[in-house]
């Protein structure tokens, strides 16, 4: 299991409800259903399977790199793309469905509320690389 399969995972889950998901989206829909998921079970063995490519703190939130580059051709539209629904990650469904019913820019501003972006936001401003470690989901969904 990876963040690829997590990423289909979660693209699939987005169109069997006939919605859809964008790139930006996607980036922060996978963000709180991993945090979520973190916050009630804890850094499991699902969790080490799933997290295999970190997040970076960019402008607009968290961004799992290899995703972003595999989905930028569609820009700001719908990711044309069937996805790949994975039993294994069933347990993150019920956060999938729950943010991608927000908006981009609820979703930005929510992922801009916690700890790891807020403490490093003038260094991602200047483009620093910072890198999301599972701890530091571990803090930002803390209860």
């Amino acid at each position: 299991m990876t963040i690829r399969q997590f990423a289909d995972h979660v693209i699939s889950v987005s169109n069997s409800k006939g919605n859809g998901i964008t790139n930006l989206q996607l980036q922060k829909v996978m963000y709180f259903a991993l945090g979520n998921y973190i916050r009630e079970n804890g850094i499991d063995d699902l969790v080490f399977d799933v997290y295999t490519e970190p997040f970076e703190a960019w402008t607009y939130g968290p961004v799992v790199r290899s995703e972003y580059f595999r989905h930028k051709s569609f820009g700001r539209y719908t990711i044309r793309s069937n996805g790949e629904y994975n039993r294994n990650y069933i347990n993150f469904d019920k956060y999938i469905l729950k943010y991608m019913k927000k908006s981009p820019n609820e979703l930005v501003e929510e992922s801009h509320m916690h700890s790891t972006w807020l403490k490093n936001r003038e260094a991602i401003l200047r483009q620093v690389p910072i890198e999301y470690e599972l701890e530091d989901l571990s803090r930002d969904f803390a209860i």
